[in-house]
């Protein structure tokens, strides 16, 4: 997206799809912020700097978080290739595609939805014309490709080696501690398992698995959406560190295919389960970078609270009535 901005697409971009954005209150612009955020809302959210209209430039800020984000595929990709099955629907378009597709399309249908009510309701008013100077063409050198290469790769590094590397630490500890001495009689993975049900990290996720179990969500999933508020792709190695503490074979895609809640007798993860994850992480404002800069760009932490407080209600809601749904065509 850089690299097409330094081009001179972008700023046409914003051009050709104006009128479009203008249905919805807003301006072309503000389309190039949550294309930005596809990548990471971060970035996206600063993109909104170059609006001139500080309802559209709020506006945009609050709903960025809603478009589908790198941080979510790691998340998708797992679900999506451990519960979906991979046959073709229409020629080399496989269904996996397509639920990947429509989770991108979720997030877009929403962000738009949210930000034409947004523009109506609580930021109403009405927009500055939409004038904007378009670079010309230039090729790609050297230079900026690798520039930009760089750009993306230090990002991703710093993120890994900061908050995620964190985060797991942290959750290492949590799932490692108190030490318990379970009965010598049982096997290694028995043995194992006890040790995990009498974790902390267990007991933070019993303490609000009666919050999250509408939503078909069990202790374990609350361990790793608590832990994901340090980043979204979180969650994913914290499902790893925890069905490797109880069974150290197999890979992480096995493991929650086989998970069987001993409680019920029946799977962790059911079709119902993984459709209302799924919607969780569209909506999901799991991201303290984000909140951060959310913070930062509007000088306040009244609007991150609002920002966060709509899309929990969002996810609950949504996530509650995905999981209902699907139980029922289930039975």
């Amino acid at each position: 997206l850089y690299l097409l901005e330094d081009l001179g697409y972008m700023a046409r971009a914003a051009f050709v799809v104006d009128r479009l954005m203008g249905r919805i209150g807003l301006e072309g612009r503000s389309f190039i912020a949550l294309l930005s955020s596809y990548a990471c809302a971060v970035p996206g959210i600063m993109a909104t700097r170059t609006l001139p209209s500080p309802r559209d430039r709020l506006v945009t800020i609050l709903v960025a978080p809603l478009m589908t984000c790198s941080a979510r595929l790691p998340v998708y990709i797992l679900l999506v290739a451990a519960f979906v099955p991979q046959r073709s629907v229409w020629g080399p378009i496989g269904l996996q595609g397509l639920v990947m597709l429509g989770l991108y399309l979720l997030g877009a249908i929403s962000a738009l939805a949210v930000a034409a009510v947004l523009r109506r309701s609580l930021l109403p008013g009405d927009g500055l014309p939409f004038t904007m100077e378009l670079p010309s063409y230039r090729l790609p050198t050297f230079g900026l490709w690798a520039s930009q290469v760089w750009r993306s790769v230090s990002a991703f590094l710093r993120r890994a080696g900061t908050i995620i590397l964190l985060a797991s630490v942290v959750l290492w500890i949590l799932l490692s501690f108190p030490r318990v001495q379970p009965d010598a009689t049982l096997p290694k993975e028995g043995q194992a398992r006890y040790a995990l049900h009498h974790s902390y990290a267990a007991q933070l996720g019993r303490s609000i698995e009666p919050f999250i179990a509408p939503l078909g969500f069990d202790w374990k999933i609350g361990v790793g959406l608590i832990a994901s508020l340090a980043a979204r792709e979180v969650i994913v190695s914290t499902l790893s560190q925890i069905y490797a503490a109880e069974n150290e074979e197999g890979s992480l895609v096995e493991a929650i295919r086989a998970d069987i809640d001993p409680r019920t007798g029946r799977p962790v993860f059911t079709p119902a389960t993984v459709a209302s994850l799924l919607v969780f992480f569209v909506f999901a404002l799991q991201c303290i970078s984000t909140i951060a800069v959310m913070r930062r760009e509007t000088h306040s932490w009244r609007w991150p609270a609002f920002a966060f407080s709509y899309l929990l209600t969002m996810i609950l809601e949504v996530s509650r009535l995905f999981f209902q749904v699907a139980v029922r065509r289930a039975i």
